[in-house]
């Protein structure tokens, strides 16, 4: 027992001393094979104090060995204690064989729960056990004495030879030479071998930090990720790895925030790993967040581009604040929109008012003024020919006028064009912003800054005011001018001046029929965006001063070119009825058109409210300042123009028909049928423009005016029967006026031949044989009366029977009034008026009325008074024959008369 335990402690020495692992190695080892550290006394540590891994190599094996081995002391516990028993603590400090054993911490571990009798007897073992290893060592120096005594001899012997000749204080007691090889070689080793080793310690760590930062991959590769997508305009992807980058750092330093560039220390990392780490980190994430900057620049300045449609405004405020933009993006683009929406739309208005201001100030246009009656008027029946037509603007471009109007139309249009484009996205934004629609989407529970919100319905009515403010400088200012003692409208903001300028009321009512329906379906369409803080009420009250404006504009025009409308009076008769001219047809047409484009612009539907909705005809109603004022107008307009009929039958003639001079005579044509001249009438001549005038205002009065007064009730829903008598009552008198003035005119003729003849003929009615036919002075009487009836045939044949019945009347007066005179009738006298007489009767019979035949019974009573008959005188055979008489006379001027018969 003790010999086995001393040859273990020796074994445990010889490995220790040769640093061996067994006693029976498999292969050498050379000392040459040592690490550089390994020399002299330093053999078994480094010089960093650590242990050299030979020597943790051969304390693991003595630690090994040790407790494979390990019995117990006190020889209580059988076996290997540390395989037998649950040993606690640390196993060095209870190894007897380690130089940290603890004897109290054996204890404890070994035999904690051993009884106090056991230990007694366990340490009367080990004083047993010690006794018996020094009685076993001084057997082995007695059995041995002579060897250990020679030994000693001979070691003496030889160290003193050593001490003489190299084991002295000199030669370092014989480690000199090697000392200084080995300090060379060292200083070799190191030239050579650090840097090797350096280089793999730097490996050794870059493996290290790259097997540690390897789950990190993505986020390294992030600022290249990022930079690529960004290239190829995927917004998106870059915004999603932004977020994944977030989260891996986070994951990375779980204690702390992302950081930024500045912020590299960390004072919660205690090791060299985690700072290094921190660092690298925090590099790669300021590089991220550096182009992520950079991308919400560009993310920002395209916010502010207009051209953008909403969709991508909306999807770069999305980026924006998922890339943890520190400004509100939703804020900065209403904003940017608001600025350009003003700007262009001031822009382009600007634009269009130079555009309006050069056509009027143009050469072109005012010499469009001078052109002359002709002209004009070939060119109005032109344009109210065309009004209904959608070449209109084609067919006219080239006139000043309608350049003027298209350009007016065009600036209206584009304004209205670029509200709708442009405020339908801006309010759609603004409604997700004030709602919190954006920042929901964003799972921000962010709450909106109601002094935001406010601005931000103010920005939309601060556009919907530019553009009212627009419209009524375009449309109001451009289109009227102060007219000097005009008054303010009562309707009407003071600041507005209601005058109409010169242009042409069709044209006018053409375009502004136009811009009307351009601005109204502007605002209902605005209206469908439910608009809030009442910024709609600015269109609404817009469009009603615009419906008035217009109204009182084309009712000023429509006057205006009615009081003048006789100039386009070209004596021009129609084909279907050749008593009336063209000229009544032409102002019906216009006088109709007016009519409907005033009502369409008194009636155009625009919301009222803003919950209106379109097409409601409870609240589609005209107002009645608009009904009053159309009708005055429409009045107006026909008593005008009435004064422009009369004014043309007694006015000579300003201009040619058919190129004739002024000087020449001038001829009223029209064509039949077939295409033929059927007739030519002098409308120099006072009669024929009267005629024709009276043939006009019986048109007027049979057909058109009560056409005209039907098409105003059905249109304007208001009945005017008072009106169209007191209408119909002016024209009745304006034709007895010209038919009276006709009349006695011709009268004149037959007045003088009656007078002539009755009283200055030189006869003697007392005394004047009997008749042997009918005086001169009736025949020429009734010839004057075939001229008349020729006249009043060519030009207006429905007139001759009212104008003959006229005349007979007018010479059956002045015949009475000039027998009145006649103080005395003979026989011959009172035979030769009655036959004079009856041949009048008889030529005129068909023309005769009441009022003739009882002139001419006031005739014969006048004679018969007057009237001496002589003794021996037989009147039923003077009578008899004067009859004879009459019979030849009527015979003898049959065909002279014969325009007097009527037709069978």
């Amino acid at each position: 027992m003790m010999g086995s335990t001393i040859r273990d402690i020796q074994d445990i020495e010889l490995l220790r001393h040769y640093h061996l692992d067994k006693t029976n190695p498999d292969a050498w080892v050379d000392e040459e094979d040592l690490p550089s550290w390994v020399h002299d006394d330093d053999i078994n540590t480094d010089h960093g104090g650590r242990n050299t891994p030979r020597e943790r190599r051969t304390n693991s094996i003595d630690e090994d060995f040790a407790l494979s081995e390990q019995t117990d002391m006190l020889g209580l516990v059988k076996g290997n204690i540390f395989m037998g028993k649950n040993v606690r603590g640390d196993t060095n400090l209870i190894s007897s064989t380690q130089k940290s054993f603890n004897p109290q911490r054996y204890l404890y571990a070994v035999h904690a729960d051993t009884s106090y009798d056991d230990l007694c007897v366990g340490v009367d073992r080990l004083k047993g056990s010690i006794d018996q290893r020094s009685s076993a060592l001084k057997v082995l120096v007695q059995n041995n004495f002579d060897r250990f005594v020679s030994a000693k001899n001979v070691i003496d012997s030889v160290y003193d030879d050593m001490k003489e000749k190299t084991l002295n204080e000199t030669q370092d007691y014989g480690t000199h030479r090697l000392n200084a090889i080995l300090r060379e070689s060292y200083g070799k080793a190191h030239e050579v071998i650090n840097p090797v080793l350096e280089r793999r310690e730097k490996i050794d760590k870059l493996r290290s930090t790259v097997g540690l930062l390897e789950p990190y991959r993505l986020f390294f590769n992030l600022p290249n990720t990022l930079q690529e997508s960004i290239k190829q305009g995927k917004y998106q992807l870059a915004a999603r790895d932004y977020n994944k980058g977030k989260v891996l750092l986070a994951q990375a330093f779980p204690a702390t925030t992302p950081s930024a560039a500045s912020d590299t220390s960390s004072t919660h990392s205690s090791t060299t790993l985690i700072e290094t780490k921190r660092r690298v980190f925090d590099k790669v994430w300021s590089e991220v967040e550096r182009i992520v900057a950079r991308l919400r620049a560009d993310l920002e300045s395209q916010l502010e581009e207009p051209w953008r449609g909403m969709e991508e405004h909306e999807r770069n405020i999305k980026l924006l604040f998922e890339l943890d933009t520190k400004t509100d993006p939703v804020w900065h683009c209403l904003s940017s929109q608001y600025r350009w929406i003003k700007k262009i739309m001031s822009e382009s208005f600007d634009e269009q008012i130079v555009i309006v201001e050069e056509l009027r100030k143009s050469d072109e246009y005012q010499q469009s003024q001078n052109i002359t009656l002709t002209g004009r008027t070939s060119l109005f029946k032109q344009i109210l020919g065309a009004v209904n037509s959608s070449e209109f603007e084609h067919l006219f471009s080239k006139e000043p006028e309608v350049k003027l109007f298209m350009a007016i139309h065009t600036g209206v249009k584009t304004l209205s064009d670029l509200l709708l484009r442009l405020l339908p996205d801006f309010w759609k934004l603004a409604v997700a912003f004030m709602d919190g629609k954006i920042q929901k989407v964003q799972k921000r529970r962010t709450v909106v800054d109601p002094q935001r919100v406010t601005q931000c319905i103010a920005m939309v009515k601060d556009i919907i005011e530019l553009y009212s403010n627009e419209m009524t400088s375009i449309l109001i200012d451009s289109l009227v001018v102060q007219r000097a003692g005009e008054m303010d409208d009562e309707y009407m903001p003071e600041h507005e001046k209601p005058e109409p300028r010169q242009e042409s009321a069709v044209v006018m009512a053409v375009f502004l029929n136009k811009i009307i329906t351009e601005v109204s379906n502007c605002v209902n369409d605005i209206n469908g965006l439910s608009l809030r803080g009442g910024a709609f009420m600015t269109l609404v009250d817009m469009m009603q001063r615009l419906r008035w404006k217009f109204v009182k504009v084309i009712c000023m025009s429509w006057g205006d070119d009615a009081r003048f409308f006789y100039q386009h009076e070209d004596w021009t008769l129609q084909a279907e009825n050749s008593q009336v001219t063209l000229f009544v047809g032409l102002f019906y047409q216009f006088h109709e058109f007016c009519l409907r484009s005033a009502y369409k612009y008194a009636s155009i539907w625009t919301a009222p409210t803003e919950e209106a909705v379109a097409g409601d005809d409870v609240l589609a109603v005209v107002p009645e300042q608009f009904i009053e004022k159309i009708r005055g107008t429409f009045l107006d307009a026909l008593y005008s123009f009435l004064d422009g009929l009369v004014h043309l039958a007694f006015a000579d003639p300003e201009r040619p028909n058919n190129g004739e001079s002024a000087s020449g005579s001038r001829s009223l044509e029209n064509l039949n049928a077939g295409g033929k001249k059927a007739k030519t009438i002098d409308i120099t001549q006072l009669d024929s423009r009267i005629l024709i005038t009276i043939s006009n205002l019986s048109e007027l009065r049979s057909v058109t005016i009560p056409k005209m007064l039907t098409d105003f009730e059905k249109t304007c829903n208001m009945s005017i029967s008072g009106d169209g008598k007191a209408l119909i009552d002016i024209v009745d008198q304006l034709d007895n006026i010209l038919f009276d003035d006709f009349i006695k005119r011709k009268t004149v003729v037959a007045t003088r031949l009656i007078t002539d003849g009755i009283l200055y003929g030189g006869t003697d009615w007392s005394a004047c044989p009997k008749p042997t036919g009918v005086h001169s002075y009736m025949y020429e009487t009734l010839l004057s009366l075939v001229v008349v009836h020729a006249q009043i045939s060519e030009i207006a044949p429905p007139l001759v029977s009212r104008a003959l019945s006229a005349l007979l009347i007018n010479i059956a007066q002045d015949c009475l009034r000039c027998f009145q005179e006649v103080k005395r009738f003979g026989m011959g006298g009172m035979l030769q008026v009655t036959l004079d007489m009856e041949l009048m009767n008889h030529s005129l019979v068909q023309y005769q009325s009441a009022s003739s035949d009882e002139i001419l019974q006031m005739i014969y009573e006048a004679v018969d008074r007057a009237y001496h008959p002589e003794g021996g005188e037989n009147l039923q055979v003077e009578m008899a024959g004067l009859k004879r008489l009459l019979s030849e006379a009527k015979n003898s001027c049959y065909v002279q008369f014969k325009c007097f018969k009527k037709p069978k």
